[in-house]
């Protein structure tokens, strides 16, 4: 039976043009190959933030416009906390609710909602009352993925775990879900970035993913936070024409390193 198929790339740190990146870093290569790529297997691009490098400039959402250019299907974009949301939203055509980018995707035997989980000058993430309440609304018989840019699981000392959203968000999110699914309500997962690192745990009994970096992967190295060269590559996830059987994978793109088995 075909499967619908979308792909979650994340943490794009597009920089303006001839502006520097973390040595060795090839963001701008890496997301032109992510959204080629996606584009042949995919219905639709989810980015979930920090598209800009920065401080989401004008040079940087320039640059970042360029090279979304390599995508052939539709892209979705959520902000982080090195882009300005009011700016993505006039520059992107992105839909709002109360100035924030909150906004719902119908696809096929499924919904994509998407949280503005931004706040100006802050790391961390947060959600007021009236996005959880707004969200609570979104969910019901149709499987929802729901997508925004911090992370709502731990992921282990004060470093990372200081990054995700806030503790009055995790209550209120924890809450709405748990209250959506316990009423028959259905949902994939809840899908992030922020973090640079591929993760998977269980957050208010479904599914929670951050997607890896196009641009760099961030770790613990000797007790120093440190950075490694990212990749092409970004989360797929697919589920069956019923709404049914989510699987979500972990696609490289390089095509030199496969080979025909014989």
């Amino acid at each position: 039976m075909p499967r619908v198929v979308i792909a979650h790339i994340t943490d794009t740190h597009i920089p303006g043009a001839g502006e520097p990146t973390h040595d060795g870093a090839q963001p701008v290569h890496n997301l032109r190959e992510a959204l080629a790529h996606a584009s042949r297997r995919c219905a639709g691009i989810l980015i979930t933030g920090d598209c800009a490098a920065k401080a989401g400039t004008d040079a940087e959402y320039a640059a970042f416009a360029d090279v979304l250019k390599s995508a052939s299907v539709p892209v979705w974009l959520a902000p982080g906390n090195h882009d300005d949301s009011a700016k993505m939203q006039r520059n992107f055509a992105l839909p709002s609710r109360d100035g924030r980018c909150d906004y719902s995707v119908e696809l096929p035997a499924a919904k994509l909602v998407v949280l503005d989980s931004t706040r100006a000058g802050r790391e961390d993430g947060a959600l007021d009352a009236a996005q959880v309440e707004w969200l609570a609304s979104q969910l019901g018989e149709t499987p929802a993925i729901v997508a925004m840019h911090h992370p709502c699981i731990a992921l282990g000392g004060k470093v990372f775990d200081t990054i995700r959203l806030d503790d009055a968000s995790l209550e209120m999110l924890r809450a709405a879900i748990a209250t959506a699914v316990a009423r028959g309500a259905r949902v994939h997962a809840i899908v992030s970035g922020h973090a640079h690192m591929t993760c998977f745990a269980e957050f208010a009994g479904v599914k929670a993913i951050i997607a890896p970096s196009s641009a760099y992967e961030f770790g613990l190295v000797d007790g120093k936070f440190s950075y490694q060269l990212g990749e092409a590559q970004y989360m797929e996830y697919s589920w069956s024409e019923r709404g049914d059987d989510f699987l979500a994978r972990v696609i490289t793109v390089d095509d030199a390193s496969w080979r025909p088995m014989r």
